[in-house]
């Protein structure tokens, strides 16, 4: 025999199926440590206040413009790694990340943040060169330079993004990564990807949906 349900009945079950959708919806889960475990911490978490936070930090973009960690506030960003004359891991990089650049073309809210690990040779000169190749938008898309000692601290602690200097015990300039970060509007680790599978990339387009 079916029964009517109560209004007051149906109701919380409609606020119960509204609340669970809710929950499921929540937003993505912070990255604290080099292990990538992903964390799903609520503003009600005594452990929210203190969680991981890029660095603040300075680079020099193309342009010549300085870019800075005050400078992207409330804004989410994608962060990589990479260095112009590589010809094997990079493009394939790049050419995702120009997936990434389109996909948010007209949101003043996102950006890009590529980092060269060999500032050495990756001037501004180089920067712009390898900007106008790549059909790099000025403004969205930053290639940076900056001292290699504040670009590897930024991989490793902020990011933990794995930049290998040693191969068999011998010293090695610093390697790039396929990794991709996704950072929100308050420096947190919101996402971490792997730059040279569209599946990836795909799902990192999605999260700054999310975020946005």
């Amino acid at each position: 025999m079916i029964r009517a349900i109560p209004g007051l009945a149906l109701g919380a079950i409609i606020v119960g199926a509204i609340g669970s959708r809710s929950r499921a919806a929540d937003p993505l889960p912070f990255y604290q440590s080099s292990d990538k475990t992903p964390e799903w911490i609520g503003p009600d978490d005594e452990r929210y206040p203190a969680i991981h936070q890029v660095t603040y930090f300075s680079l020099t973009d193309p342009d010549g413009v300085t870019v800075t960690a005050s400078s992207l506030s409330g804004k989410v960003y994608v962060a990589s790694f990479f260095f112009t004359e590589c010809r094997q891991l990079c493009p394939k990089l790049e050419s995702n990340l120009a997936k990434v650049q389109q996909a948010f073309r007209d949101d003043a809210g996102v950006e890009i943040l590529s980092h060269t690990v060999t500032p050495a040779t990756d001037d501004t000169a180089a920067l712009r060169r390898y900007a106008r190749a790549n059909r790099v938008i000025s403004g969205k898309w930053h290639l940076l330079t900056g001292p290699a000692a504040t670009i590897a601290d930024l991989a490793r602690r902020s990011y933990f993004a794995a930049l290998p200097d040693t191969i068999n015990g011998a010293a090695l300039p610093l390697l790039h990564s396929e990794t991709f970060v996704l950072v929100d509007g308050q420096r947190r680790v919101r996402g971490v990807y792997d730059g040279s599978l569209m599946y990836d990339v795909e799902r990192l387009i999605a999260d700054v949906h999310t975020l946005r």
